[in-house]
């Protein structure tokens, strides 16, 4: 199964930086795909991203990176592939929610199906967003995708910074999004 993450403009450096990383760890090479930077507005141009991704895969299975999510162990692309199989579903995403700050993150792997399922052209929420509001029943999660935005106990979304919370990865995740600094590189 192949990693891939769409190259925007403004996130050069940290995408190379994440490929980079990816190597060391443990040879994985990440498919780059260049943004079309045909649309630019948000959640527009997330989704964009998707749909190239789509159209460079065809129906291969993907595994769907940003330059914030970090991969925490070796083999974590054949841990994944491993449980996407064995889930048996066309999608598979984090089995963490933090409502209402964050319902679902787009980390996880696309089946070919997926380019199917999700239409192009989403424009009032992510397509992660939309994938839980419209087809969740084709959609399996897993604890091997740690999601968290930050800490909500104090009622809004403190964002993480690694290596200070470094004790909050679980020993189960392959994977973790959402690492804006990118300090768990080399951690």
């Amino acid at each position: 199964m192949q990693a891939v993450i769409v190259k925007a403009k403004l996130q050069i450096a940290d995408v190379d930086k994440l490929v980079q990383y990816c190597k060391q760890l443990d040879g994985t090479i990440v498919k780059i795909i260049q943004n079309d930077e045909k649309v630019t507005s948000y959640p527009e141009r997330n989704n964009h991203a998707l749909q190239q991704a789509f159209n460079v895969m065809g129906d291969e299975p993907f595994i769907w990176l940003e330059p914030d999510s970090i991969p925490l162990k070796e083999g974590w692309v054949a841990a994944l592939e491993y449980e996407y199989n064995k889930l048996g579903k066309h999608i598979m995403l984090s089995n963490d929610t933090h409502p209402p700050h964050d319902i679902v993150g787009g980390i996880g792997v696309y089946g070919g199906l997926a380019r199917k399922l999700i239409p192009a052209g989403i424009k009032a929420d992510g397509w992660d967003g939309w994938t839980i509001k419209n087809i969740k029943p084709l959609v399996s999660f897993t604890p091997l995708i740690q999601h968290t935005y930050g800490d909500y106990s104090k009622g809004g979304c403190n964002q993480h910074i690694f290596p200070r919370d470094n004790h909050i990865i679980r020993n189960d995740a392959v994977i973790f999004h959402r690492d804006k600094q990118q300090g768990l590189i080399n951690r």
